[in-house]
């Protein structure tokens, strides 16, 4: 059985968190996204630059 994977705090500067913050607030203020993930993704990526290990080049990731 596998253990648990638990996330470890990540703190980004205060600019890039209002950022993604405001940027967050308005996709919810939206009526409907036609793909809500997709928005997530590119908000957390281009907006904060977080993205998942699984997307890092194999030399990136050594």
């Amino acid at each position: 059985m596998q253990a648990p994977n638990i996330p470890t705090d990540t703190y980004l500067d205060d600019k890039t968190y209002a950022a993604l913050r405001a940027e967050l607030a308005h996709l919810i203020a939206l009526p409907l996204v036609h793909d809500p993930d997709t928005e997530i993704v590119r908000i957390l990526g281009e907006v904060g630059g977080i993205w998942p290990r699984s997307v890092m080049d194999d030399a990136e990731a050594a």
